[in-house]
This record gives C-alpha cells, sequence and structure tokens, in this order.
C-alpha cells in the first residue's frame, strides 16, 4: 500500500493485493511505485518504507528514478565505510538516547550497487518508556535531522492500519 501522510494519518492512494503470504520483492514493488510517482509527478516525494521495503535494489531503482526514500533496514545489514571491513549495524555501538549518520557507504556485500546514506536512531528512554530497538534508516535525503523527522511520519501508516484492522472498519485478512 501507497499512502499520502497528511499531519498524524495516512491515506491511501494505492494498493495492490498479493496472492500470497509474505514480502513483496522488487517487481512488485516496483509495480506499486510506479503509478503514484507518475500521479505525483509534479510534487517532491519522499518514500518512506517499512523493513519489507528496505532493499539496496530498491534504493537503487528510486536513485534512478530521481526520487528521495527513506527505508528502514534491519540491524543484521552490512555496511563498510571506505577501506575498513564490513561491519553490521547492529555493532555500530548505537545505544538509546544516540544517533548517527553516515555518507557514502557501502550497504551490502553484494556488487553492483552504489554507495547510500546510513541513519541511525535510537530514541531515548523517555517517561519511563523505552523503544525495543534502533532504527536504521537508508536514505537520499542528506542528512539526519531531515531523515528522522520525516522517517517519523510514517507512524501515520500504523494509525491507519488500526483503523482499518480494529478502529471500526474491522478490515481483517482472511483466513486461508
Amino acid at each position: 500500500m501507497l499512502s499520502l501522510v497528511l499531519e498524524k494519518r495516512s491515506i491511501p492512494l494505492y494498493w495492490q493485493l498479493l496472492d500470497k503470504r509474505g514480502c513483496s520483492n522488487i517487481d512488485e514493488q516496483k509495480a506499486l511505485i510506479t503509478p503514484v510517482l507518475e500521479l505525483l509527478s509534479d510534487y517532491e516525494v519522499i518514500v518512506l518504507g517499512d523493513r519489507e521495503f528496505g532493499s539496496v535494489k530498491l534504493a537503487s531503482w528510486l536513485c534512478q528514478k530521481q526520487v528521495k526514500f527513506i527505508l528502514r533496514v534491519k540491524q543484521e545489514r552490512y555496511i563498510q565505510k571506505e577501506s575498513s571491513d564490513y561491519i553490521r549495524l547492529s555493532d555500530m555501538g548505537l545505544v538509546p538516547g544516540t544517533s548517527f549518520y553516515l555518507s557514502e557507504i557501502k550497504v551490502t556485500k553484494q556488487k553492483g550497487f552504489g554507495n547510500f546514506d546510513i541513519a541511525g536512531y535510537w530514541r531515548r528512554k523517555y517517561r519511563g518508556c523505552q523503544e525495543d530497538e534502533a532504527w536504521y534508516l537508508l536514505t537520499n535525503v542528506g542528512n539526519l535531522r531531515q531523515s528522522i523527522e520525516t522517517f517519523k511520519c510514517r507512524s501515520g501508516i500504523e494509525a491507519m492500519f488500526k483503523d482499518c484492522k480494529t478502529g471500526g472498519y474491522n478490515k481483517r485478512e482472511k483466513p486461508r
């Protein structure tokens, strides 16, 4: 599903139902995103994606389309700074209340992909609440602050899913 985030809610623009369980692949993701990019061609678009969309292939394709993106990637993802060894994002030492921004980093051990920026952010403990894990974001927006603040807007889609499933619409997945 692709949605337009407005204030703290998300408005569905386009979706596709897949005849399978599990994550979508790069071809399905391109097929989902392309019509919306065409629809919004007169506007600046920033694609925000959860870990299902956190692929280097998708990031490369969005770069080719000259589209900005912030895609959450799994903490097991490997990165490489210039001539150093590969390291997992989870081994970067991120702890609650800290963040980092790395520019032009190789983000996979696979060959054939360019370099990207990586933002790492772990919200500090607030009013006794602690986030379970950090955000690791594959991005091309250019700085930490914009990456984090923009990605926070993605929470509107979670509110929309809640509305659809349990907040009155009661649209649940059919059992198979």
